[in-house]
């Protein structure tokens, strides 16, 4: 049986190395386009997310805008308001008091229907209510209660400008509830100033600020959730931060943010998926298209680069037999020229002598036609497979007889056959070609009294024949280029040869489906050549 050193890989088919072409230019194509893809998406994304971005702060200011925009309406609109009465009051009838005409009118009770006017105050100069009234009914100066916070500061503010309407109404907290407070002096319509504004009265108005209102004016679409709260403005949300006239914090009125932008940019993402699988498509039809059009350019690249091949090898076998031809030709020449001339005047043992040289050379070209057409034969059967069973050890011995007699060999044939049997998927004359090349360089290579080693076996799905001769072995640098047509090394040119036998032993091989290799062979033996094709059980 033969022990396998290592199994050896088979040789490629014609399209593994258009495959491996096409892969590379395919890792060549691929990354190139995605990462173009890559950077369009992140691109696209980082654009979008910055638009929602804006979108959503340009969304904020508005909202915001427009809060600010309706709360200053009702602070003019109180403002306008306190300024009316505080001018009308003073258009009463001569020999009517303050208190009388507000009684009279009943205008409590019509401030609150009306203008939703909570409570009000008329404050004399020193200081005292001289008037108040509360939900619509009106108080005794006694009753009257307190201003809400920072009420006495408008107040003090009012008495200092000494003009009606002057400063602007603020935001007051009244019974716990977000309201503007408003001031103005008491005066004639015509006297847009006094220098006696700490003589004046001043009065005071408290309007609850009802935010259910904005609503009603066009911005509940726009604004959810609208209410005030006593702190800061949560996450999540958009507000105003509000102070008293004494500039205390009273809290924000607060709503929710929708964040519009991120609305969008969710309204926008089945476009952006539907874009990027029309993309993936795309790609994966052009990478289709290309890996196409790249087989196709492989293939020919290959076929390109095996006639390249051929016609070297054309080249270099012309060159080889011309040279190999000329030196027997010549001699053959030479010697019948010398008979022509001088065969009466030589004697008879110069006259044999020359007859051998003239065989001798027809033989050198004999041989050198039989391996130029073995050479032929293997090539023109490459990828030929036979159906007929091969017995191998029968087929073993009879090329051994007749490479034996033909070299009258001394050296003997030992055989292992681990098989045993039959053999299927192999040509018996792609077997003899291998053979006979392997057990001629046996006997060349090896001494009279060295015997040639041939084993027959099985390495795991393979059919396996080693040939082991005792000759000098061959350099590891050297065990690739002995398979190299018309290479021989410089230190077995005395023994005859062409160098094409171990190349055409590798073409039969490898027209098996398998290969030839030289392997390292074991201790005190030569050169060991290792015939490996899958088995067809």
């Amino acid at each position: 049986m033969v022990t396998a050193t290592g199994r050896e890989p088979r040789h490629q088919p014609a399209s593994d190395p258009t495959r491996a072409i096409l892969a590379r230019r395919r890792r060549k194509l691929l990354l190139p386009i995605l990462l173009l893809v890559a950077v369009s998406l992140v691109a696209v994304s980082g654009l979008l997310y910055w638009s929602a971005v804006s979108v959503n702060q340009r969304d904020a200011l508005a909202q915001q805008d427009l809060v600010r925009s309706i709360i200053q309406m009702r602070k003019e609109g109180l403002r306008q308001l306190v300024v009316d009465y505080a001018w009308w009051h003073v258009g009463a009838e001569s020999g009517t008091d303050l208190e009388a005409r507000w009684k009279h009118e009943r205008l409590p009770h019509y401030l609150l229907d009306g203008f939703g006017i909570a409570a009000g105050w008329v404050v004399a100069p020193d200081g005292r209510v001289r008037f108040a009234f509360e939900s619509g009914r009106t108080l005794a100066p006694q009753a009257a209660p307190a201003l809400p916070a920072g009420g006495t500061d408008l107040v003090a503010a009012v008495r200092a400008a000494g003009s009606i309407g002057a400063p602007p109404p603020a935001f007051a907290l009244y019974r716990q509830d977000l309201a503007l407070i408003a001031a103005s002096v008491i005066g004639p319509p015509a006297q847009t100033g006094t220098t006696e504004g700490e003589q004046a009265s001043v009065l005071v108005f408290v309007q609850p600020l009802d935010l259910t209102l904005f609503a009603g004016v066009g911005v509940g679409q726009h604004i959810a959730n609208l209410r005030f709260l006593r702190g800061t403005v949560p996450a999540g949300h958009l507000g105003c931060e509000l102070k008293g006239p004494d500039g205390q914090f009273l809290g924000s009125v607060v709503w929710h943010d929708r964040r519009v932008g991120d609305e969008l940019l969710w309204n926008m993402a089945p476009l952006l998926l539907v874009a990027l699988l029309a993309v993936c498509l795309l790609l994966f039809l052009a990478i289709r298209r290309v890996e196409t059009v790249v087989l196709r350019e492989g293939r020919l690249s290959l076929s390109l680069h095996q006639e390249k091949q051929r016609r070297s090898q054309k080249s270099d076998f012309v060159s080889m037999v011309s040279h190999e031809l000329r030196t027997p030709l010549q001699a053959i020449g030479t010697a019948a020229d010398l008979l022509e001339r001088f065969g009466d005047q030589m004697s008879e043992p110069e006259r044999r002598e020359e007859t051998r040289t003239i065989r001798g050379a027809v033989g050198t070209l004999a041989r050198l036609v039989d391996d130029v057409l073995v050479m032929g034969r293997a090539e023109a059967t490459a990828d030929s497979r036979g159906h007929e069973p091969v017995d191998l050890a029968r087929l073993c011995r009879a090329v051994w007889r007749e490479v034996s007699v033909a070299l009258r060999a001394r050296q003997q044939m030992v055989l292992h056959d681990g098989i045993g049997r039959p053999v299927y998927g192999l040509t018996e004359a792609a077997l003899h070609t291998i053979l006979s090349n392997l057990m001629q360089n046996a006997i060349k290579y090896s001494p009279d009294d060295g015997d040639v080693e041939i084993e027959l076996g099985r390495d795991g799905g393979d059919f396996v024949i080693a040939v082991t001769d005792q000759g000098p072995g061959v350099p590891e640098e050297e065990r690739e280029a002995v398979f190299r047509p018309y290479w021989r090394a410089r230190r077995v040119e005395e023994i005859g040869g062409t160098g094409l036998g171990l190349p055409v032993a590798r073409s039969a091989a490898r027209s098996l489906g398998g290969d030839l290799m030289l392997e390292a062979p074991g201790a005190g033996k030569g050169a060991r050549f290792v015939l490996r094709w899958p088995a067809e059980d």
